[in-house]
């Protein structure tokens, strides 16, 4: 009779004094792998961070990519692709307040599964919006009522205001880029 291998288990607090490359979540002791990205995600990845960062003293936030985020504090950190964090930030290495908005880019290797559970995390602590982005498709999902809905985003309604967020344009913006080889003409 075959026997399931054990999954190594760490305590947060090696995990959270460890660097894993790439990154890795912290589910519930367990080491968790991420999608590995491609060049279109991360294009969109620094178009969504160009983008954001023009309205960031507008409505006070920061965009942050790719920072560890404490969902239970010591069982269980996500790493969000990019997330819009209200100022001022949290002092140390990782962000245990409430992002106002998650942003998750979707690799080729991502399952639903997985995604689905980042976004329940990221509702338990009450994030406000929970987006995904697909890159290849470009096609764009809310995270709502515990599913992900196609739909085009025109903003993001945050405390301080009506975020502008065009997820056709920014969409446009990668497949310009795409097209162009990602030159800098």
């Amino acid at each position: 009779m075959a026997v399931a291998p054990t999954i190594p288990r760490i305590s947060a607090d090696e995990y959270l004094n460890s660097s894993y490359h790439p990154d890795r979540e912290y589910v519930d002791g367990v080491l968790v792998e991420r999608g590995e990205a491609t060049i279109a995600h991360a294009l969109l990845q620094v178009i969504l961070c160009s983008h954001l960062s023009a309205y960031r003293k507008q409505f006070h936030f920061e965009p942050l990519p790719s920072v560890r985020t404490q969902i239970v504090e010591g069982a269980r950190y996500r790493i969000p692709d990019l997330m819009l964090c209200p100022v001022p930030l949290p002092a140390g290495k990782i962000v245990n307040s409430i992002p106002w908005a998650v942003i998750e880019i979707l690799s080729p290797d991502d399952r639903l599964s997985e995604q689905l559970a980042r976004f329940r995390d990221y509702k338990q602590i009450g994030v406000l919006h929970m987006v995904l982005l697909d890159p290849e498709d470009l096609v764009a999902y809310r995270f709502e009522n515990g599913a992900l809905a196609q739909t085009r985003f025109t903003s993001l309604e945050l405390p301080t205001g009506d975020l502008p967020f065009d997820s056709e344009e920014l969409f446009q913006r990668l497949a310009a880029r795409l097209s162009r080889g990602a030159t800098l003409s």
